[in-house]
């Protein structure tokens, strides 16, 4: 997300990350950790991903997935967020941040982030950063009712402000030059109705 959007009022505080949607959130940075184990072994055997590889978490909250790469061996990971508290507690544990939107990553992870940007602010991520590969979980409407989020959790979120379905995502993606897409069907993050997990090509 965009600094510039939230000058006024950045609702990502201390507070956001204990209730609401994210109440459990300080207790599951152990399910992070095994989803950067999981990320890693199944990007790694289609060549996506290796121990060289340049991360970026955008929307990288407390640095959970962070320190998930971390402990497997990959340094070249950084995170980026727009809530100062986040910020404090991913740099407590160590997590390399960035402040600055610019440079090339082979791979851009945007977990549950782009459902709380614009367009405009996405393109503007997308022009400044250079993704090889992007993996995102976005929560998406259906085609029977295109302007609602289609899972209620999702709907209970007010920071949601985008919502397109997954076939719309896709062809926004197809747009900003990622010609090809595979669907993630993992133990900790997958693709289902009303929520679009994949890896832009």
């Amino acid at each position: 997300m965009i600094i510039k959007n939230f000058m006024i009022s950045n609702p990502y505080t201390e507070e956001y990350f204990k209730s609401n949607n994210y109440a459990n959130y300080l207790s599951k940075k152990e399910r992070y950790v095994r989803t950067a184990d999981e990320i890693y072994h199944v990007f790694n055997k289609f060549s996506i991903l290796n121990k060289d590889s340049s991360v970026l978490d955008y929307g990288c909250s407390l640095g959970f997935l962070i320190d998930g790469f971390k402990k497997i061996g990959i340094d070249n990971v950084y995170g980026y967020d727009i809530s100062t508290w986040a910020i404090e507690q991913a740099k407590k544990s160590q997590c390399k941040i960035i402040s600055t939107l610019e440079g090339t990553f082979d791979l851009g992870i945007f977990l549950d982030v782009l459902e709380h940007m614009t367009d405009e602010d996405i393109h503007e991520v997308f022009s400044k950063i250079k993704f090889d590969a992007v993996l995102v979980r976005i929560p998406c409407s259906v085609e029977e009712n295109p302007t609602e989020f289609y899972l209620e959790v999702s709907r209970a979120d007010k920071t949601h402000i985008n919502c397109k379905t997954e076939k719309n995502w896709i062809e926004f993606f197809k747009k900003l030059g990622y010609s090809k897409h595979l669907y993630l069907n993992m133990s900790t993050i997958y693709n289902s109705d009303g929520c679009l997990c994949c890896v832009f090509l």
